[in-house]
């Protein structure tokens, strides 16, 4: 007896392919490792130019306020040190949340992909917009 099996080309590529997504992370293929944050500076209630310094375990960056930087996403707080000619240098920690891509891969059993989204940052994700708020300023010179 013979048989006659045809293999859909289409199907051999896609099975090829199947692993992958299981090797790559969901939220770093979906949302990236980075992210582009917005901070604004304020003395009280008033809207002041600052310098700032961001950081986490992923890097480091330098921006003015109001601003946007690029960060490389990650577990650990952002770290904000800001400094204007209306204040004094302060600093500012704004947590990470986990971003609902990392949920998924945990809900469909993909462990290995949610292993790579926590290690490059990309399963977190900080808030747009960051108001970094200095209660006690002075008068500009």
């Amino acid at each position: 007896m013979k048989f006659n099996l045809k293999i859909n080309p289409k199907f051999i590529k896609i099975s090829a392919l199947l692993p992958l997504v299981f090797l790559t992370g969901c939220a770093t293929v979906i949302s990236g490792r980075y992210q582009d944050i917005h901070v604004t500076t304020y003395c009280g209630t008033q809207r002041v130019d600052a310098s700032c310094h961001v950081s986490n375990e992923n890097g480091e960056w330098n921006m003015s306020s109001p601003g946007k930087a690029t960060v490389q996403k990650g577990f650990g707080d952002l770290v904000l040190f800001c400094r204007g000619d209306n204040f004094e240098p302060h600093m500012m920690r704004v947590a990470s949340t986990t971003t609902a891509t990392n949920f998924g891969n945990l809900l469909i059993g993909a462990g290995a992909a949610a292993l790579v989204d926590v290690n490059d940052g990309a399963g977190y994700s900080y808030p747009e917009n960051i108001n970094f708020v200095v209660k006690s300023c002075r008068a500009a010179r």
